[in-house]
């Protein structure tokens, strides 16, 4: 699998992530059907499915957005592959793909570290990404054929600050 089709399914989760600005609430947890996730936002978000066309062909990307007042955003989505591309040799590429695709050609990557998640483990990388005046921290983990991205993005106080991180430790694997 090429990584220009998880740069294809990256870029239409940062466009989708232009949701619109919502007012903060006590959290709303987020469990979407076939979903096999569950998140809490600090507010309503905005869900959307998007096809994202790739050389593997039409996919979905599902997303969930919130965007606060001063314009950061917490943002969830998660895009199936076909079987045959996304194999578990396949998943550090597929990884590298969405990595490279949050990165894009103007950001810079300033972190990259491995992480575990749930009980079972699942494997995943942590990346922080520089886009200038805006930085992405994103969490991303492959299960089977999916890929989940959890990430915030905003001012780099903002993605390495509590908040971010308690929506990132806030995403769950479910069966």
């Amino acid at each position: 699998m090429s990584t220009r089709a998880v740069r294809g399914a990256a870029l239409a989760l940062l466009l989708s992530a232009g949701a619109g600005v919502a007012q903060p609430d006590a959290g709303v947890d987020v469990s979407p059907s076939g979903g096999r996730f569950k998140v809490r936002f600090p507010g309503k978000p905005e869900e959307r499915s998007l096809k994202a066309k790739t050389q593997l062909g039409e996919l979905t990307v599902y997303s969930a957005t919130f965007a606060t007042p001063d314009g950061s955003i917490y943002v969830v989505s998660h895009v199936d592959y076909p079987a045959a591309a996304a194999g578990p040799a396949e998943h550090p590429r597929l990884l590298d793909g969405a990595r490279d695709g949050l990165k894009g050609k103007d950001g810079k990557l300033v972190s990259e570290a491995p992480v575990a998640h749930g009980p079972d483990k699942v494997g995943g990388r942590e990346v922080v990404v520089d886009k200038g005046k805006v930085q992405l921290r994103y969490r991303l983990f492959m299960r089977d054929t999916r890929l989940y991205q959890v990430g915030a993005v905003g001012a780099g106080g903002f993605v390495t600050g509590k908040a971010a991180s308690d929506f990132l430790d806030s995403f769950e694997l479910v069966k």
